[in-house]
């Protein structure tokens, strides 16, 4: 990083703090302009000296690139592993469901209908919470609820709310359904020409053997 001053044709330089970087694309060096300070001959109506006072300018933004640049160190001791059971696992592979729940823009759609109630609770984030466990780890609600900590999410809501959201939910089903066959045709396709009807979670009990053809 430099200051560097170019001339014009008629002879006027320009100052300006330019950077030389790496295109690793194009495989060659490349320069950017980081600032744009002005022409020489009106900054010298201003400053006795232009040139080393926008030199000094270069030095803390050397500065800042070199601490952007410098690498992280991280020390762990033995003492700091996590034990099997302990609250503090996070589970980290349910970035690409929320990277689908964004897609299909639920948090738009419950963010949108909550502004016209009167709830204290984030449904977007008790929503969140209900999808991912179900998914990942199937229990009931509130076993959902207390395993809530395994997910990189806001976690300030009670079990009350968990369950005054369901009325929520309930009252905007519909709308939801409509606005996921929406996004989903839209995001991912839909070829509907083959459809599947599953009935295997029904089953049929009677009292009397009966003899069936």
């Amino acid at each position: 990083m430099y200051l560097k001053k170019t001339p014009n044709l008629n002879g006027r330089i320009r100052l300006s703090i330019v950077d030389t970087y790496y295109d690793k694309a194009k495989k060659c060096s490349r320069q950017k302009t980081v600032e744009s300070i002005g022409r020489l001959d009106e900054l010298e109506k201003k400053y006795d000296d232009p040139i080393a006072h926008f030199q000094k300018r270069v030095e803390p933004l050397k500065a800042e690139k070199a601490a952007r640049q410098a690498p992280i160190h991280f020390t762990f001791y033995d003492s700091d592993r996590l034990c099997l059971g302990d609250k503090l696992r996070k589970n980290f592979g349910y970035a690409a469901l929320s990277q689908i729940y964004h897609e299909l823009g639920l948090h738009t759609f419950l963010t949108n209908r909550q502004r016209r109630s009167k709830e204290q609770y984030d449904a977007n984030t008790i929503m969140k919470m209900l999808v991912y466990s179900r998914l990942l780890f199937p229990a009931s609600k509130k076993s959902s609820y207390d395993d809530r900590e395994h997910f990189f999410e806001k976690t300030d809501y009670s079990l009350d709310d968990v369950y005054r959201c369901l009325s929520f939910l309930d009252k905007h089903k519909e709308n939801l359904q409509i606005w996921l066959n929406d996004h989903i045709k839209e995001n991912y396709g839909r070829d509907t020409s083959l459809i599947y009807y599953d009935v295997t979670n029904y089953y049929f009990e009677t009292d009397e053997q009966t003899d069936f053809l």
